[in-house]
């Protein structure tokens, strides 16, 4: 219950950053964007594309401004263990990863500090991540339910069907692209069931605690 407590503490003080401008050292420059989530490898950024789409995109750390890496607490060592992490569980079914991550927190606790709990339960969830694109067709319970495709779908691969993404708000018609993150739930509508996922990595590693009794 601690751990969960944090990360919605977490997931409130981001969700409330001001709007800024940022420029990455590559040269990019996002206007009027709002910091949404972060992590030990980066931010998430949300803000209006000029075609109306709302877009939620990861920025990694390693292409920011020092002043950001200090702001988010960015450190190399702490950035490698969760890159290290996320690919130990990428192969890795979600329950069986779920139970993986939520082990290794607990034995982090004993002599950690609860930061480095939530980098396990985030770097499981980082591992299952997917880059979408969202036609919403209707707003449902602090979502919308919509059509789902990945960004490089082809014929075989990456037509997710109609799915309920937590966090997303928009009518029908609102067109969103950014990463999403699996609940291993179902929801069930008047008009069918459908995979749940979330928007926000904090609020879904919040969600996989308390799924795992921590």
């Amino acid at each position: 219950m601690k751990l969960f407590v944090f990360c919605f503490a977490a997931f409130c003080m981001v969700s409330m950053a001001a709007a800024r401008d940022i420029t990455t050292l590559d040269g990019a420059t996002y206007k009027n964007v709002t910091i949404t989530n972060s992590s030990p490898v980066g931010i998430t950024i949300s803000y209006d594309a000029p075609d109306g789409t709302a877009v939620i995109k990861g920025l990694d750390f390693r292409n920011l401004p020092e002043d950001i890496r200090k702001e988010f607490g960015y450190t190399e060592v702490r950035a490698a263990e969760f890159e290290k992490h996320a690919l130990e569980y990428r192969n890795v079914d979600y329950k069986a990863a779920l139970k993986k991550a939520a082990a290794n927190a607990a034995v982090e606790s004993r002599d950690e500090v609860q930061a480095k709990q939530i980098d396990h339960i985030q770097a499981f969830l980082f591992s299952k991540r997917q880059y979408i694109r969202f036609h919403a067709i209707m707003p449902y319970n602090n979502g919308a339910i919509g059509y789902a495709a990945a960004a490089d779908r082809t014929l075989l691969y990456g037509d997710y069907g109609i799915i309920f993404v937590k966090g997303l708000n928009g009518t029908q018609g609102t067109r969103w692209s950014g990463y999403i993150y699996p609940t291993d739930q179902t929801v069930t509508t008047s008009n069918g069931s459908y995979a749940v996922y979330n928007s926000s990595l904090t609020q879904a590693a919040a969600e996989a605690m308390q799924a795992a009794g921590q």
